[in-house]
């Protein structure tokens, strides 16, 4: 109950953050860095929906981050349709594309997983990179970006952020606690397990995968139309999925919470240590994450956890 009441209360805080600030004078700045950190939370909760509860870890879902940003801004330039439907029909054919996908890589097990999706997120990066000279039309501007149009202003953004943010927390909550999230897990545990258990475990993959596309696909959207310009070094980059990746082990895979904490906490010693140490705060992170993850291989939250079940 105090959890409930401590997650309501900050979620009202940060609804009127924006209203209040303009009063108080709390600086762009401060609404952006938080825009910021809820979309981490976003993505690192979306790809906790596939690795945290099934065990399986996703090394390219990059690719439907990038396949929503590209979605996106072609239907915003091409059609000029509005934001919104954009953003709604990425996420739908991030998810469509996960389904053939998921397919054959799911049935793949530990390290043969991880670098077939790898292998399909450099894929894709270099479908995009080369489209127009293969097919002959003239998508992309150079280098192979393309420019949207002008969103508007930050406080957009940082509500649509935490919108998205508190949906997809609400679907790991959900996860956790139905029938089907307990299927997840026993997947993590034992496949075989489970399967003896009558779980149908590729289409419990495929259901967590396509969930988890479809979210990355529509923050890979709305990221998009913030930047308002892309190319696909900067959405197909493979440092997103290591980045979620490494906010998921900080925080605790596999929980609600724990995507949560690890983006907040890893978002936040970026931005402290690059003001006093740009040029080595990549080395300074390492360390400390080194250092956390030995010293809590279950994250922070599930360390914490370890604790309380020890006090009582």
């Amino acid at each position: 109950m105090p959890l409930v009441v401590t997650i309501t209360g900050a979620s009202i805080l940060f609804l009127v953050l924006p209203a209040v600030g303009r009063v108080a004078g709390v600086s762009e700045y401060v609404i952006r860095f938080l825009a910021i950190i809820f979309l981490w939370i976003g993505k690192t909760a979306s790809w906790n929906i596939v690795a945290g509860y099934t065990g399986y870890i996703d090394f390219g879902a990059v690719a439907y981050f990038g396949i929503g940003s590209y979605t996106t801004a072609l239907l915003m330039t091409k059609p000029d349709l509005p934001f919104l439907l954009s953003m709604l029909i990425s996420g739908l054919i991030s998810a469509g594309i996960a389904l053939p996908i998921g397919l054959p890589t799911l049935r793949l097990r530990g390290v043969y997983f991880g670098i077939a999706t790898l292998a399909f997120a450099e894929a894709m990066k270099q479908i995009v990179l080369e489209f127009d000279r293969t097919a002959g039309l003239r998508f992309f501007e150079g280098p192979h970006g393309i420019t949207l149009p002008i969103g508007p202003g930050n406080e957009f953004f940082y509500y649509a952020g935490f919108v998205i943010m508190m949906i997809v927390l609400g679907i790991n909550s959900w996860i956790e606690r139905s029938k089907f999230g307990y299927g997840l897990r026993a997947i993590r545990e034992s496949e075989l397990t489970a399967e003896l258990c009558g779980v149908d475990t590729l289409a419990s993959r495929m259901k967590a995968y396509a969930i988890s596309a479809f979210f990355l696909g529509v923050i890979g959207s709305l990221e998009a139309y913030w930047l308002t310009y892309i190319t696909p070094h900067m959405v197909f980059d493979v440092l997103i999925t290591i980045q979620m990746v490494v906010m998921a082990l900080l925080g605790g895979m596999g929980t609600v919470l724990g995507p949560a904490v690890g983006a907040a906490f890893l978002t936040i010693l970026y931005e402290l240590l690059y003001k006093d140490f740009p040029y080595t705060y990549g080395i300074i992170v390492g360390v400390i994450v080194v250092v956390v993850v030995l010293l809590m291989p279950k994250g922070i939250i599930g360390a914490f956890k370890g604790k309380l079940r020890v006090k009582s």
